[in-house]
């Protein structure tokens, strides 16, 4: 009873924070947020009251599902959020959290170093050769007879509200528990689960060998989503706006990118999950925005982009 107890409570505060930060975020931009309401949006409904309503089942169900079979699993494996379940329990968590803190810093700095060198200037021509044809081609359009009749359709993919610090904090908090409940407590969870019952140990938890290739099928799959889902939401753009998209990267930068932008992070946040819990890899993430926004902002003012 006790053990039922605590995973509702547990489950309640985790799909509230995620719920909270959705909603708060939802309320800031004037675009969709989420993969439905945005493919509406691509296909000319844009009605507001139904781009509204999809995005609160969506997130009210994704999180629903998420939270609740990621927490089964977890808990299952000895995996989880180990600090809201002592502090859930009234139990001390001071130690435990300090012990995250560093961590957790360390790795979401090094992740926003990496994920800046793609844009840096000395890099550019590797990763993004064909930067100048997508400026020139962007002109071409900007500049074709249909001009009105394309701003008109731009203008529902592009919040022209500014940018605050705030909102950019909201926008990173709201990723970086979304992302990670999905990607580490709910499917890195479920995939060690199967490792450990494959390799039949006889605690019914993973190795560590069966936890990294845990993180490492998350990272794959990660970086899959990532291009299959940046590939669609080009082509549904370019097709809504009438006009076709003639600059292609190569595969093997497409994967190259994909791999900067997804596996490494997925890496990193996994052994977080691993060793420390959720809350570890939550603020992770949420580090490595903030500190690759200033690197960018600090990049731009040398002029290094």
């Amino acid at each position: 009873m006790m053990e039922k107890r605590l995973f509702w409570r547990e489950f309640w505060l985790l799909w509230s924070a995620g719920a909270i930060t959705g909603a708060i975020f939802a309320s800031l931009v004037r675009i969709p947020t989420t993969p439905v309401a945005t493919i509406l949006l691509l296909r000319d409904r844009p009605q507001r009251p139904l781009l509204v309503g999809t995005e609160a089942i969506e997130l009210a169900v994704e999180l629903a599902i998420v939270v609740s079979c990621g927490l089964l699993a977890a808990h299952r494996i000895g995996l989880g959020a180990p600090i809201v379940e002592k502090w859930l329990c009234g139990e001390p968590i001071k130690s435990q959290v300090r012990q995250m803190l560093l961590p957790s810093v360390v790795v979401g700095i090094l992740l926003a170093v990496i994920s800046l060198l793609p844009n840096l200037s000395v890099f550019r021509p590797v990763f993004h050769p064909n930067r100048e044809l997508a400026h020139q081609e962007a002109e071409r359009i900007i500049e074709s007879n249909d001009k009105a009749k394309l701003a008109e359709k731009l203008g529902r993919f592009v919040d022209e509200r500014p940018l605050r610090f705030t909102s950019l904090a909201v926008s990173w908090l709201n990723a970086a528990i979304r992302v990670e409940l999905f990607s580490r407590l709910f499917l890195l969870s479920i995939i060690a689960l199967i490792f450990a019952k494959i390799t039949g140990s006889p605690s019914g938890t993973p190795n560590d060998r069966a936890l990294f290739s845990a993180v490492l099928g998350v990272a794959v799959i990660g970086a899959i989503a990532d291009v299959a889902w940046r590939s669609a939401i080009t082509k549904m753009i370019y097709s809504s706006l009438g006009v076709i998209n003639v600059v292609h990267d190569s595969s093997s930068l497409v994967i190259a990118l994909a791999l900067l932008r997804t596996v490494l992070g997925a890496i990193g946040f996994g052994w977080l999950y691993v060793r420390r819990g959720i809350e570890s890899a939550i603020l992770s993430a949420f580090v490595a925005s903030v500190v690759a926004h200033l690197l960018f902002k600090l990049a731009v003012a040398v002029r290094l982009v």
